[in-house]
């Protein structure tokens, strides 16, 4: 499959069958992540794969946990929902990040504290090259016949997450990746075309 193939055939997946994924393959995904680019070739990002049901049994459970403290709800058991849908992929991608500081970030830091805080919020250099990491994990995943979904709502319980994972600051929890071998394929949603989302000047 090549690349153009890929990138239309990846779709996010939310059905998995219960098939183990060969550490060799995982590390292959991640492999193919550690060529994105990011700022200043930093690679601030690592992955924690967690095979281990007993493991995913318990950060299912802290999500669940979080999620009806928030909501005042219980969380129906064995049902899957947005939050904690990973927990029925057999291997759950955990990606960590750490932070980034550019030459630039350090300057507006020193000279113009107002535009250094929209920056960091709004342009996060750091944080976009952790997410090109991520797109080129799910993007090997399909290569190799796999499923993905890329979560970020089991953050719901970043601290406790992060506690159970042993995620110490500076670093964090940035996202969760569902992977597993597809059970069910939703059908893909229609794309813009490119004349729609391209302008020329």
């Amino acid at each position: 499959m090549d690349v153009f193939e890929t990138m239309k055939a990846r779709q996010s997946i939310r059905k998995f069958r219960k098939d183990p994924v060969p550490r060799e393959h995982i590390l292959r995904m991640a492999e193919a992540a550690s060529w994105a680019p990011t700022a200043g070739n930093s690679q601030n990002f690592r992955f924690i794969a967690v095979q281990e049901r007993e493991t995913i049994a318990r950060m299912r459970g802290i999500v669940d946990e979080i999620v009806s403290r928030v909501t005042g709800s219980e969380v129906a058991g064995g049902k899957a929902t947005y939050h904690n849908l990973f927990a029925f992929a057999p291997a759950v991608i955990c990606v960590v990040g750490a932070p980034y500081e550019s030459a630039t970030d350090r300057t507006l830091r020193e000279k113009d504290p107002e535009r250094y805080k929209a920056r960091r919020f709004q342009v996060n250099p750091g944080l976009q090259g952790i997410s090109a990491g991520i797109t080129q994990f799910i993007l090997a995943a399909c290569a190799l016949g796999y499923g993905t979904c890329w979560m970020t709502g089991p953050l719901i319980a970043k601290p406790e997450l992060e506690s159970a994972l042993s995620v110490r600051h500076p670093e964090e929890l940035v996202a969760i990746i569902a992977v597993g071998k597809p059970d069910a394929a939703p059908p893909k949603p229609q794309r813009k075309p490119a004349s729609e989302i391209t302008i020329f000047r």
